[in-house]
């Protein structure tokens, strides 16, 4: 059991690497595997293991939330700025702004123009990223 657990949480651990597992999926599997090994050694008389394997699961438990907000709010104001210089556009743009550079960008890099597709796809979630953005503020 102790193996397939650790397996389990390796695995885990591996996909949220790559960005495949969702924090909240993560926080509930690694928590909930602690907690299972905890119980586990509850059951076989392990007690002072138990009780510090229990304490990890219910450090990991709470704190995972708030450091996965951090890490996402990181993430998104490094993927706004991305879009910005990828479109032309300062901080202050507004949508007009966004809408003209966008415009501008895709009239050459359009696949109809002989542009490449990878780049109008970039462009565009790039204009939709900045417009939702300004939607939410």
């Amino acid at each position: 059991m102790l193996i397939a657990l650790l397996l389990a949480l390796g695995l885990a651990w591996w996909m949220h690497q790559r960005g495949e597992l969702l924090p909240n999926l993560q926080r509930v599997l690694i928590g909930g595997g602690l907690a299972l090994l905890a119980l586990r050694m509850l059951e076989t008389g392990r007690i002072g293991f138990a009780v510090l394997v229990g304490a990890g699961a219910a450090l990991w438990w709470f704190g995972q939330p708030r450091l996965a907000t951090q890490r996402d709010g990181a993430r998104r104001a490094a993927d706004l700025a991305a879009a910005r210089a990828l479109l032309g556009v300062g901080p202050d743009a507004n949508a007009a702004t966004i809408r003209t550079a966008w415009r501008l960008q895709i009239a050459s890099a359009h696949p109809d123009a002989g542009g490449d597709v990878e780049l109008a796809t970039k462009l565009t979630a790039a204009r939709d990223l900045l417009l939702g953005q300004l939607a939410n503020d």
